[in-house]
């Protein structure tokens, strides 16, 4: 049985999102169960009449850290909140991985903290699951997408060796290929970080290094694991979502506008259009994770929806089934 602490409290939507959420993963796995922190109340309203109460176990969480508190000084202060508590319940071994859509740089802050990094990192990174257009490789793994501005050109290789770990596990592939993320694909091109850390990259003996990899060509599924310091591979991700959004509004609009198109026409195409580029808003595939860190720990969007918490939450039960964490 895997066990998965979940902040109930995190998020725009509380309880009504991620209470439900969780609830429509477990319905889905017989394996699954967990510790809900948060307000009783509002949690035990929250519990669909379809969940199964006897792997739900609900623990008091009063406290609050949102995005207007210092990360650091709140997770040291608020020792009631539902984010260090559930982190805590993680650390010492009561539940297997943690799932939260608050604030994230408090979940940094007290994954560092009271999980700790594993041995061979020297700072944790942000991962994001992509998708691309490719039926034999429909997603890739985005390392840093946003946790580290100024990485270092040694911290990718460290990353490139545990992602590529979790892509095999993880997105099922046999030897992942390892990119990194530049402006041209030639070994030459981009500044002194990216051409340090390819060279490093390049003689790692233990990665399937591919070379620089332009964002033009992601989308095509040429890579498993794409490797980025944190501000660039979050402009990167940021503009995925964005566009993805973007497009998919302009589209159903012009669809309703369409005289030429009756009611059942625009409702079967725009049933089309949201299905097929819903996966590149990141809804279908859930939320980012932490790397690391000795235990999974998954920072979903703070505006998911029930769909896309149940998704998060899929997501930290393959990692706390996977080899590569360990408490």
């Amino acid at each position: 049985m895997i066990r998965l602490a979940v902040d109930t409290k995190g998020g725009d939507f509380g309880p009504e999102t991620t209470v439900y959420g969780a609830c429509l993963a477990m319905h889905d796995n017989p394996e699954l169960s967990f510790l809900l922190f948060g307000l009783p109340d509002e949690i035990e309203q929250a519990i669909p009449d379809f969940a199964d109460r006897g792997r739900l176990e609900i623990i008091s969480a009063e406290e609050e850290i949102t995005d207007d508190h210092n990360p650091l000084k709140a997770i040291r202060k608020k020792q009631d909140s539902s984010i260090v508590k559930g982190l805590t319940a993680v650390a010492e071994g009561s539940a297997d991985a943690f799932v939260s859509a608050g604030s994230s740089g408090a979940i940094y802050a007290g994954s560092l903290l009271h999980i700790g990094l594993m041995p061979d990192i020297k700072r944790p990174a942000a991962v994001s699951i992509l998708p691309t257009v490719s039926k034999t490789a429909p997603n890739y793994l985005l390392i840093d997408s946003g946790a580290n501005t100024a990485s270092k050109p040694e911290h990718l290789v460290q990353y490139g060796k545990l992602g590529s770990d979790i892509a095999g596990q993880l997105l099922g592939v046999e030897n992942p290929r390892v990119g990194l993320l530049n402006i041209g694909s030639e070994a030459s091109k981009g500044n002194d970080f990216t051409k340090a850390a390819h060279q490093l990259l390049e003689t790692s003996e233990e990665l399937n290094f591919t070379g620089n990899v332009e964002p033009n060509v992601l989308l095509s599924g040429t890579n498993d694991v794409v490797l980025s310091d944190g501000f660039t591979g979050n402009i990167m991700l940021k503009s995925v979502e964005g566009t993805a959004e973007i497009l998919m509004n302009d589209l159903l609009n012009n669809l309703k506008n369409d005289e030429k198109l009756d009611e059942n026409a625009v409702k079967a195409v725009e049933d089309t259009v949201r299905s097929s580029i819903s996966r590149y808003t990141n809804e279908d595939i859930g939320g980012g994770f932490i790397l690391g860190i000795k235990a999974p720990v998954i920072i979903t969007h703070g505006a998911a929806d029930r769909t896309m918490f149940k998704h998060s939450v899929e997501i930290a039960a393959r990692l706390a089934d996977s080899s590569t964490f360990s408490t």
